[in-house]
């Protein structure tokens, strides 16, 4: 055995060191000996190592691959980012059910690709040749697999249909509205068509878009509509804003009334020079910010574009800018304020989600921030005197929007962590009794508004359970070839009893005065949900349902008067179009089979439409915000 210099020994043994166990340093060494294995010291070449001189340069190079890596974990894991816990949940004010603990737990991220490096989020995504970006799942699934149904991305669905183009445009909102040779004076209504257009707002949106508080803002309005100069720029734009949107309500009775579109474009003129006057990019206030939510919720009727996509984008930064994500309980704020802030930015919230549905848009959830939900109150028992204000149990002009804004919260969070639930039909089965308990056991269906709110909250739910179904299918790792056929049939029927409930909410004459906000809920959810499963499967218990459904639909939809559905429509057409080849190819199999005499005495088969082996119960079709990761595992 060799004999190490003693230059060496005071290092381990390359046998120790390698196996990280203490040495003796003797040479050889006892280990080695006892092992009857050669013991070999490091030569004479090798020295100690010293660790590399650090300079700054280098310092801030690993700080900032650190921070990549840090970024790209928090992509892998992006519901984790926004799970609250339980404490700081925003409905800490409201009655939980016991299914708020589960809903903390964090939910695993998306995979990674094969070079390590995340994905975008699991987004599948399109890019049409007018440059309209898609990401929306279900709709780039089907795109996928269609690649017929890609031409219909900004075409108009029928060549001999009315072309409706938007009635109003965006830009002046973004350009200096000063260029434009305007008098503002020359803007405004007469004093009582202003008191009319008031008492509009206030019998057909306010109770809708509850974001003012009617007893302390009347007088504001008044001195406005009598003395429009001297007041505020902000408090000029939530006046036009108000203008626009009992116009809008007035256009809706009758869309071709070209004195009631002149009066639209008149007041959006007006919106957009006073907001401008506001500085509302630089100095948003709670004022311009009920303007603007006001109007965008209006906007919708007059035009489907991305113009409206975008200045929501505006509104959520704007928000956020002055805080209204955080409970103004925080900054010691006035009861009366802190009520306002919380209908505010939950409005602006349940906005958002719903524009992404118009354009086939799936994004991350904003960071919804720890604001409360708002009170069950009427504006009439919320005052600034009042220390403390408590929610009420009955139906209040805050419930409709409560209905709303709770509904999509809770939707959001039960999809999101679905894999951490050990009975899905159980959680569901809590949050319908939670949102029945809490509000629509209180509706009166006598009363319009309140009929109004238990139908589109019956239809959320609906949607809701639609949702977790199929996520339930997609978490339990079942395949196409082996589910059960009579759950496919049930999932069906649900969906065509909402889109029934979505039809009635615009046909019921009670409610005509809301018309103008059912005509801009295209059910697209609903529509491509059930087309697609009659494609999938062009015979059930329920295909006579289902067209009869959406015959209805489309025939509302192709009707002049109708707004502009907005971008996905052609899409959803040409979905119809193929659902009916598959009708039509198994009617065709049937009369074959009768011709023939053949199986008489066995059972009706199960006709099916292949389209590459996809089922619609296999894949996790979620809320328009969170519908991504199941779907792009299915590419």
């Amino acid at each position: 055995m060799e004999n190490q210099g003693r230059y060496n020994v005071e290092r381990s043994c390359l046998r120790c060191h390698e196996r990280k166990i203490r040495c003796d340093k003797k040479s050889p060494c006892g280990r080695c000996v006892r092992q009857n294995v050669a013991c070999q010291y490091p030569g004479p070449s090798r020295v100690k190592r010293q660790p590399p001189k650090k300079s700054t340069t280098d310092m801030a190079a690993r700080l900032e691959q650190l921070e990549r890596s840090i970024a790209a974990l928090v992509r892998e894991q992006p519901s984790q980012a926004n799970t609250l816990p339980t404490s700081q949940h925003p409905s800490d004010n409201s009655h939980n059910t016991k299914y708020i603990g589960a809903l903390a737990t964090p939910s695993t991220g998306s995979p990674a690709t094969s070079t390590g490096r995340p994905e975008f989020q699991g987004f599948p995504d399109f890019l049409g040749k007018d440059g309209r970006y898609i990401n929306e799942p279900l709709l780039t699934r089907v795109l996928e697999k269609e690649q017929e149904l890609r031409s219909a991305i900004g075409s108009p669905s029928d060549t001999s249909s009315p072309q409706r183009g938007p009635i109003i445009k965006a830009e002046g909102l973004l350009t200096n509205p000063l260029l434009m040779q305007l008098e503002l004076k020359e803007l405004y209504p007469s004093r009582w068509q202003a008191t009319v257009l008031w008492q509009t707002f206030l019998s057909r949106v306010d109770p809708l878009v509850k974001v003012i508080h009617v007893p302390s803002v009347q007088s504001q309005i008044f001195a406005a509509i009598n003395r429009p100069e001297s007041v505020r720029a902000d408090v000029r734009s939530l006046l036009f804003a108000i203008y626009f949107a009992a116009t809008t309500t007035l256009l809706s009775d009758d869309i071709h009334n070209e004195a009631t579109i002149a009066d639209l474009r008149k007041f959006k003129q007006g919106f957009e020079i006073s907001l401008y006057h506001a500085e509302f990019l630089d100095a948003p206030t709670i004022t311009s910010l009920q303007a603007m939510i006001i109007y965008q919720t209006c906007y919708r009727y007059s035009n489907s574009g991305r113009s409206g996509w975008t200045m929501h984008g505006l509104t959520i930064r704007a928000a956020q800018s002055i805080g209204l994500q955080r409970d103004g309980k925080h900054f010691k704020l006035p009861e009366l304020e802190c009520e306002l802030r919380r209908r505010l930015w939950w409005h602006i919230h349940a906005a958002d989600s719903r524009v992404t549905e118009d354009h086939g848009l799936s994004v991350p959830e904003n960071n919804i921030g720890d604001t409360d939900f708002p009170l069950n109150i009427d504006d009439q028992s919320l005052s600034e005197s009042a220390a403390t204000h408590v929610s009420q149990a009955r139906w209040t002009e805050m419930t409709f929007s409560l209905i709303i804004m709770e509904t999509n919260t809770r939707r959001q969070e039960i999809l999101s962590n679905l894999n951490e639930f050990s009975d899905g039909d159980q959680i569901l089965a809590e949050f319908r009794t939670s949102i029945e308990e809490k509000y629509l056991r209180h509706s009166d269906p006598d009363i319009p508004i309140q009929r109004f709110g238990f139908l589109l909250g019956q239809l959320l739910l609906f949607k809701t359970e639609i949702c977790a179904r199929q996520k339930l299918i997609y978490l339990r790792g079942k395949q196409p070839s082996s589910l059960d056929y009579d759950v496919s049939q049930k999932t069906l029927l649900i969906a065509c009893t909402a889109l029934e409930t979505g039809l009635e909410m615009h046909s019921d004459e009670l409610l005509r005065g809301f018309r103008w906000l059912t005509t801009t809920y295209t059910q697209y959810h609903l529509l491509t949900y059930i087309l697609w499963h009659m494609c999938v499967y062009p015979e059930g218990l329920h295909d006579e349902r289902a067209w009869r459904g959406v015959n209805i639909q489309f025939a509302m939809m192709e009707d002049p008067s109708w707004p502009d559905p907005g971008p996905k429509w052609p899409i959803v057409v040409q979905l119809k179009n193929k659902a009916q080849q598959a009708r039509q190819a198994r009617d065709s199999a049937q009369g074959q089979s009768i011709i023939h005499e053949t199986a008489a005495a066995e059972p009706a088969p199960i006709y099916t439409f292949d389209i590459d082996g996809w089922d619609p119960d296999c894949v996790d079709i979620s809320d328009w915000n969170s519908l991504a990761q199941s779907l792009s595992l299915l590419r």
